[in-house]
């Protein structure tokens, strides 16, 4: 764990091989020493007896065939829960001195001299898959917000100190009983029970990433107590290197330490600060930048070394002291994540694994009596720390069961500060066996038993309906509007005119800014109601709020206006919708069309997939109504919309179902607006007399009777269409579709209906529907808008 694999790599180039043996590429290579047989006659070729004699193609095949390895297993263990990592340590385990490296052939081909000595081709594989868990440790360090610590409530600050110093205490008094058995490995003792005790943020933050539940309230809540759990854990590291260093050096290595802090704290971050400042607003960071930042980043590694740390201790401040997100942030995120995540940290756990010799565990299991009881301990006072806090808060027993699991989970952090304890004799080879078997454990059966105890969804269903049919005719229309860029503004603001907001019949629009998750590790929501901001200060969301302050403003008493902005994971974004939703009470929530179409020719201007995604998974879970708004301009502004002597043209498509229903709710609102001109559109097929009536049917026909009985006149007209079959609908919606404004379809997921049976085998947006779909379709070119609904579905 320093510095001599690189100097040896230095080293390395010096050697050299005879010219009529050097292959054209040894140039570009480490080159071994040449290799001999029994006679003495140098070998000729790349290998012997399976072993590559340069060390560049020897890297190259451990790399893939290692990386290859674990995906393997991944592929296979993932089908019954276990998280990459563990899968990882499985394949190492695997590939180990226990298992396949028994076979000497195996192991000279692959991981020569793999516990037996330090050979220049194991140097070199260590040296890199190193490099790799650095720039982890640096990554998990941008990814980090320090300055959540001063926002962190009172329930965080009691779990992260909780279960910490809980399984401290009890281990130490553990350890005082059995002192008299050991007393020579007061410090391995020590180190059991610091690494039981501590949570790690970063392994926090990707189980919860594996889980999918970053954005749940456990997940915030679990984030941010690991996150106080973790800065005491780092205190404990380097409290136990101050106590290993020795004696005369101790004072001198505190104080660089020391400086080396206040150097990068005071320094080299206003230097970043400085680099954001200078960056223009929407622009990507300057490649000179980022080429400074990871200068640093390697200068203060091996600062770190020459004080007595860690290369990783550095690395890890340096990282701590990057401001996360964007612009610097998430670039630094993005540059390195892929190759020094995706593919070295596979490499180095896997390596980890396969250099522990589980053989000296159980050879000498009888042994490790008072590790075993040490560890369990330490183990049952953790899980207790950290399940008694949230109980005490009145949280459910089985969230407080999976905030417990969550917290004593292990993973590759831990592995990694084990491996380089064992590398600098702090840790024996069994008791290194001990805790790779122990991390292992906790990282597989944790996940799972969170997977099985805690349902995110659930809390989404509703116990009251929550949609428009339900609503008062006079109450407020309370409705959640989801923006992702500054062009969905004025549209949601259009639609909402269209509900002609009253001081008698108002509208509460609560608008979520939604922002992609890029270089931080815990989301973000905030509330600009409440002031709330970011830990650095950061703005967010000025146009949202400044339009829609602007548009509460100039309707006093009839809008009621509420801005939030979520920073989150795309693939979790619709937690945030459903959460809000549901704290908020809302009757429909309004999301954008993920296709954009120019206002000067109709063509698609851009085509978001995520956005796609983000509809599907709010639709499914969604606790009240949702709308999908396909804007293409025609809806009215509030300056021109009453100026005008043309009025808006809406359609209601009903072919009935609570769908369509929920539609035609909308637009008895929209109805009492003078100034806009609403036409109900009834498509059905000649009925028997005499036939049994279903029980939808008589709702919708309920519906629309109420529909006509009070609001037919100059500006609302009701028309029935006989359609009997889909080339009939299809051609009348075209027709249609050309005459109004703004069409009003309901979805209709999993009806079939003679109108529409042989429409639905073209569908390709299965999220609008049958019309919904034809009504998007970019063959129509029409100029309409259209928003698709469907009603609360979990109830």
């Amino acid at each position: 764990m320093n510095l001599m694999a690189s100097m040896n790599s230095t080293a390395l180039m010096n050697s050299t091989v005879p010219t009529n043996t050097t292959p054209w590429w040894s140039d570009h290579c480490i080159v071994l020493p040449p290799k001999t047989n029994s006679q003495g006659i140098q070998v000729k070729g790349y290998q012997e007896h399976g072993v590559l004699q340069f060390a560049m193609p020897l890297l190259e095949l451990q790399v893939v065939f290692i990386f290859a390895v674990t995906q393997a297993f991944h592929v296979v263990l993932k089908r019954v829960g276990l998280p990459p990592f563990a899968t990882q340590v499985l394949a190492g385990i695997t590939l180990g001195t226990s298992i396949i490296g028994k076979n000497r052939k195996m192991k000279k081909f692959l991981f020569p001299n793999f516990g037996i000595d330090n050979s220049q081709a194991q140097e070199i594989l260590d040296s890199v898959e190193l490099f790799g868990y650095m720039i982890f440790l640096f990554l998990s360090g941008v990814k980090t917000d320090m300055g959540m610590l001063r926002k962190i409530g009172k329930k965080s600050w009691a779990i992260g100190v909780a279960t910490t110093l809980a399984p401290l205490l009890v281990g130490g008094a553990t350890f005082l009983a059995l002192a008299d058995l050991r007393r020579d490995d007061v410090l391995e003792f020590v180190i059991l029970t610091a690494m039981q005790s501590v949570t790690v943020f970063p392994v926090i933050s990707c189980l919860l990433n594996d889980l999918k539940i970053q954005n749940s309230e456990l997940g915030r809540l679990a984030l941010s107590s690991s996150l106080v759990s973790n800065v005491l854990g780092i205190l404990l590291v380097f409290l136990i290197s101050v106590v290993r260093m020795e004696k005369q050096r101790v004072f001198k290595n505190v104080a660089l330490t020391a400086a080396f802090l206040l150097v990068i704290i005071f320094i080299v971050r206003p230097a970043m600060h400085w680099m954001i400042r200078t960056t223009p607003e929407g622009r990507p960071v300057k490649e000179s930048y980022l080429r400074a930042v990871l200068a640093t980043l390697l200068l203060s590694s091996l600062a770190s070394n020459y004080f007595g740390q860690s290369i990783l201790f550095g690395s890890i401040c340096f990282g701590l002291v990057v401001p996360d997100g964007p612009p610097l942030g998430s670039a630094i995120v993005n540059k390195l994540d892929c190759f020094f995540v995706g593919l070295l940290l596979p490499i180095f756990v896997t390596v980890t694994a396969v250099k522990v010799d589980l053989t000296a565990m159980v050879a000498s299991i009888q042994e490790m009596k008072v590790e075993l009881i040490l560890v369990s301990i330490v183990f049952v006072s953790k899980f207790a720390a950290c399940l008694v806090p949230p109980l005490l808060c009145r949280m459910p027993f089985k969230d407080s069961m999976a905030l417990a699991m969550i917290l004593c989970c292990k993973g590759v952090v831990e592995l990694g500060i084990y491996r380089y304890l064992h590398e600098t004799e702090a840790l024996s080879k069994d008791r290194m066996a001990l805790t790779l078997m122990t991390v292992l454990a906790l990282a597989s059966l944790m996940p799972i038993l969170v997977k099985l105890l805690f349902n995110n969804s659930r809390k989404y269903v509703g116990y009251q309906k929550r949609n428009v049919v339900h609503l008062k005719p006079d109450s407020e229309l309370p409705v959640l509007a989801c923006i992702h860029r500054t062009d969905q503004i004025n549209p949601v603001i259009d639609l909402v005119d269209t509900f002609y907001p009253t001081p008698d019949s108002p509208v509460g629009i609560y608008v979520l800014h939604l922002i992609k998750l890029v270089g931080r590790a815990m989301p973000v929501f905030i509330s600009h109601q409440l002031q709330n901001k970011v830990a650095d200060g950061t703005a967010y969301s000025d146009h949202v709020v400044l339009a829609f302050a602007h548009y509460a403003r100039s309707n006093p008493g009839a809008v009621r206006a509420s801005v939030f902005t979520a920073v989150s994971p795309p693939k979790l974004m619709y937690e945030d919708i459903c959460q809000t939703a549901l704290d908020n009470l809302t009757a429909l929530i309004l999301l954008p069309f993920h296709k954009r179409w120019s206002s000067i020719d109709g063509s698609i201007v851009s085509d978001d997939n995520h956005i796609r995604t983000l509809n599907c998974s709010v639709l499914q879970w969604a606790p009240c109504s949702v709308g999908i708004l396909i804007d293409r301009g025609a809806c009215p502004n509030a300056a021109t919309s009453t100026a005008s002597d043309q009025p808006f043209q809406v359609a209601v498509l009903f072919l009935g179902g609570n769908d369509d229903r929920e539609a035609l709710a909308l637009g008895r609102r929209m109805a009492r607006d003078p100034q806009l001109y609403l036409k109900v559109v009834h498509l059905c097929v000649h009925e028997e007399e005499g036939g049994i009536i279903s029980w939808d049917k008589m709702i919708d026909g309920e519906a629309l009777k109420v529909f006509k009985e009070g609001l037919l006149g100059k500006n609302v007209e009701y028309r029935k269409e006989i359609v009997e079959d889909s080339p009939k609908t299809a051609r009348l919606v075209r027709s249609l579709a050309h005459q109004f404004d703004l069409i009003i379809v309901g979805r209709r997921h999993g009806l079939e209906s003679p109108q529409t049976v042989g429409l639905a085998a073209w569908t390709e947006l299965p999220e609008l529907g049958v019309l919904g779909d034809l009504l998007a379709s970019a063959d129509l070119d029409i100029t309409s808008s259209v928003l698709v609904v469907q009603q609360q579905q979990r109830v």
